[in-house]
Parts: C-alpha cells; sequence; structure tokens
C-alpha cells in the first residue's frame, strides 16, 4: 500500500522506506499550452497554464503556469502558482519533476509558501507526487503526499570524515 508505511523494516536488508503520508489528489488541466520542438539539436520546450482542483487535507482551486523542458520522451516540468483555499486565503507552490511522455507517469515534488494560518504548516512540507498525465488532452490526475522524516541515523560516521 501507499502512504503511511506500517512494518518500517525491511527483513531483506533492514532498511526502512520514507514515511509519506496523503497529503491531497489533484486534476490539473491546461487550458493554454504551446510548445516549440527540439531545434538544432536542443531540447524541446513548452509554455502552459491552467487550473487545478485540489481535495484532501489542502482543498482549493489552483491557478498556475508550467515551463517544462521536454527531452528524450520526458517532460521536466518547472510550474508555479497558486491555490484558493478559499475565505480570502491563498498558498503558492512551486513544482518540478519528471513525466514520461509515452506511458503518461508522471512523479512531482512540490514545496509550499503560505501566511494563511490554516495552511502554515506546509511551509515545511516537501511533498511529492505521482500520477497519470495524458499530453494530448492536456489533463493530469495526482496524487500528493508529504514527506516525513523518520530516519534520524547517528553522525559518529559522518564526524570521524571531518
Amino acid at each position: 500500500g501507499r502512504g503511511r508505511a506500517e512494518g518500517r523494516s525491511n527483513p531483506a536488508g533492514g532498511r526502512q522506506t520514507m514515511r509519506l503520508d496523503h497529503l491531497f489528489d489533484a486534476n490539473w488541466h491546461y487550458d493554454l499550452l504551446q510548445e516549440v520542438g527540439a531545434t538544432g539539436g536542443g531540447d524541446g520546450q513548452v509554455y502552459g497554464q491552467g487550473t487545478g482542483v485540489l481535495s484532501g487535507r489542502v482543498t482549493g482551486t489552483a491557478r498556475w503556469a508550467n515551463y517544462p523542458r521536454l527531452r528524450g520522451g520526458y517532460a521536466f516540468p518547472d510550474a508555479r502558482g497558486t491555490v484558493d483555499v478559499g475565505d480570502g486565503g491563498f498558498v503558492l507552490f512551486s513544482l518540478t519533476g519528471m513525466s514520461s511522455i509515452t506511458d503518461g507517469r508522471g512523479v512531482h515534488v512540490m514545496l509550499f509558501r503560505t501566511d494563511d494560518e490554516r495552511y502554515e504548516w506546509l511551509n515545511t512540507v516537501i511533498a511529492v507526487g505521482e500520477g497519470s498525465v495524458d499530453r494530448a488532452d492536456g489533463v493530469l490526475a495526482m496524487r500528493y503526499y508529504a514527506c516525513v522524516v523518520d530516519h534520524l541515523p547517528a553522525l559518529d560516521a559522518a564526524r570521524a570524515l571531518a
């Protein structure tokens, strides 16, 4: 399963997995998408903007712009936007990642900034997302998780290198 990891150790290697707590689901839709293909052996580039609907621990309507680079069957998003969380509040976000143009699998990393007291906890969250991308229709369906630090190893070995 996804989300909060149970039974944290791996008997084969003793390695733990990072805890990922469900943050929100998002449906993104481009309402403007313009692409410049690869020229002179360089990467392609896209400009897009659109809307999104978030539901979960963060709920609201997003507006965003994206300037992804295209290379080798992948898009590398570089988006910035805002989420209207109601009552005059908003959350700014940045989004990067990598999406396969060929099979429609996407992975995102998000950071947040807000002074809305209800959502100030987001200012210290690193979120990762996974989901489906349909380039032809300009839509994405993603699930985002907050990364929670559980693994705090001793620093003795690192200090010995100094």
